[in-house]
């Protein structure tokens, strides 16, 4: 049994008493060294906690006030933190890293990374029994360097074998990020080089050079389509729709046909000029513009070929079905593509100008260029397809 007695302590009041004798002794149990204790360890979290976050702030200094922000002067940081003889807060440093790798353009390179999980001391994160490894020993270490290598597969960054030993020397061979890394090495040789439309390595920041592989990628649809270079300023029929830049155009003899045909069959229908749209080569987009018309009927046939119910011997039959080519798409027909310096309404009618000079049929084509933007989308008549409008309205 105990019983509360008054003590003269200014935090506690009373003291504990104990009514049952040990060794004949009655015992009183002063809170006052445990509150000492209790508000000590307070205080040192707290002078702790604020030390932190005074070194998380000198490592964001760090990363932010350098003036030459490359490759070498990111490892230089990484070389001194890790010269540092006391060095604490390791999660915190490689996690404010990652965040400024792009800034450094270090984003993609293999060795950065290693240099990064480099920091992390080789020994102490490795299980040492059966329920250290199932208890996830050090999780949030664990996680840091899976985040880690999350970045690199985010930015296609393979791995190999020097960085598998890094792993192995801080986790041991049972930890998530060495799992990881496994299938990173399995499984991102194989998507390597698996793109249709490879793209240099680094990616050209020359927006031509962009262009030029959007448009490729676009309109290899059709291995017969021949891509051009035009320049704006070799268009004088119409100074107002001149601007001083460059254009990359692509139609195939096939759209050259379909152009010729529609002509035809859709007498005094407009074609669009719609756009821009935007294309991704790697991690660079690009606005493109395309010429669209009307879908063309024509007579479908829908059969099964599996069905061999009713075989018809097809030798004296005068019915012929022309198969669609790959640009009658169901929301229309694509005769041309094009990338522009500018993607702005005077380029692509710059461009019409460019392509009448090869395709005279389209001077005979009324064209609207229809804008598209994020508000609403504006139409606009060329001039000569303005003037054949207006006579085509007056007519009727």
């Amino acid at each position: 049994m105990m019983s509360l007695m008054r003590s003269s302590c200014l935090m506690f009041r009373f003291a504990i008493k104990t009514e049952k004798r040990f060794y004949e002794f009655s015992y009183v149990i002063s809170p006052l060294e445990g509150n000492r204790l209790l508000h000590t360890g307070q205080y040192l979290f707290n002078q702790s906690k604020k030390q932190d976050k005074e070194k998380n702030t000198l490592m964001t200094y760090v990363f932010e006030n350098t003036d030459k922000k490359q490759k070498d002067t990111f490892l230089e940081i990484l070389r001194i933190y890790e010269k540092e003889k006391h060095r604490r807060g390791h999660l915190t440093f490689i996690k404010i890293a990652l965040k400024y790798m792009e800034a450094f353009n270090v984003h993609k390179d293999l060795e950065v990374y290693k240099a990064l999980l480099n920091i992390l001391p080789k020994g102490p994160y490795i299980p040492r029994s059966y329920y250290q490894t199932v208890l996830r020993y050090y999780p949030k270490h664990q996680d840091v360097a899976t985040e880690v290598l999350e970045q690199m597969e985010d930015n296609h960054v393979i791995p190999d074998r020097e960085l598998e030993d890094i792993l192995l020397n801080t986790f041991g061979k049972h930890a998530i990020p060495l799992k990881k890394l496994w299938r990173m090495l399995y499984w991102m040789p194989k998507f390597a080089n698996l793109n249709p439309w490879p793209v240099s390595k680094p990616v050209p920041k020359d927006p031509k050079i962009l262009a030029k592989i959007a448009i490729h990628k676009i309109s290899s649809i059709d291995v017969t389509s021949n891509i051009s270079e035009f320049e704006t300023t070799d268009v004088e029929e119409d100074e107002e729709c001149v601007e001083d830049t460059w254009i990359i155009s692509a139609i195939s003899p096939i759209q050259k046909d379909l152009l010729v045909e529609y002509s035809r069959v859709k007498k005094g229908e407009s074609v669009y000029v719609e756009g821009p749209f935007k294309v991704w080569v790697a991690d660079q987009s690009v606005d493109y513009f395309v010429l669209r018309g009307n879908i063309i009927d024509r007579p479908k046939r829908n059969e099964d070929i599996d069905d061999v119910s009713n075989l018809e011997i097809p030798f004296w039959k005068n019915e012929v079905a022309i198969e669609p080519t790959v640009h009658e798409q169901e929301d229309g027909i694509y005769f041309a593509v094009c990338a522009t310096g500018t993607s702005s309404k005077d380029s692509a009618a710059s461009w019409i100008r460019c392509l009448q000079i090869d395709n005279p049929i389209l001077k005979e084509i009324p064209i609207l260029i229809k804008l598209a933007s994020s508000v609403e989308t504006e139409l606009v008549a060329l001039q000569d397809s303005k003037k054949r409008l207006e006579a085509r309205e007056a007519a009727e």
